[in-house]
């Protein structure tokens, strides 16, 4: 899709027009980048799918509210956190972040604010055993459950 405009209903026509073309297809999983008017129209047209976050963009957005130079010891715990598989490994490093004194409290907010409520879009924690986890972490996957045409 090449637009001009990136609004959810020019995002949502397009979805679509895709759905439309290709009806068997009924995807289990979209991973996309953190762009707002595109999640909301795979919620519209694909209202039973995941929608998982790339993590190159989750941890260039996370990155983008805290000096990594400054905040190197931050850094690789906030990698670790969006990486791990182990959910007591991901509480665990959550807790080392939020109650570390050394850790920007604006940074602490951001994170309890903006992305651990939404944990369940970009955590490894949930992408265990599924096939689009195994192709990669990029936005540029769909895994989809195709009916069999008779």
């Amino acid at each position: 899709m090449l637009t001009s405009s990136g609004t959810t209903d020019t995002i949502a026509f397009f979805v679509r027009w895709v759905r439309d073309g290709s009806p068997a297809v009924r995807p289990t999983v979209i991973m996309t980048d953190c762009d707002q008017a595109q999640m909301e129209a795979l919620k519209e047209i694909y209202p039973l799918s995941q929608i998982w976050l790339c993590l190159w963009h989750v941890l260039r957005a996370m990155r983008s509210h805290f000096s990594t130079n400054e905040f190197q010891s931050l850094w690789e715990r906030v990698k670790a956190l969006v990486k791990t598989e182990d959910l007591a490994t991901f509480y665990r490093l959550w807790d080392d972040i939020s109650t570390d004194p050394s850790v920007p409290q604006t940074f602490v907010q951001y994170m309890a604010l903006s992305w651990m409520p939404l944990s369940h879009t970009w955590s490894k924690v949930v992408r265990k055993n599924r096939s689009i986890y195994l192709e990669g972490d990029t936005n540029m996957l769909i895994e989809a459950y195709v009916d069999q045409l008779l």
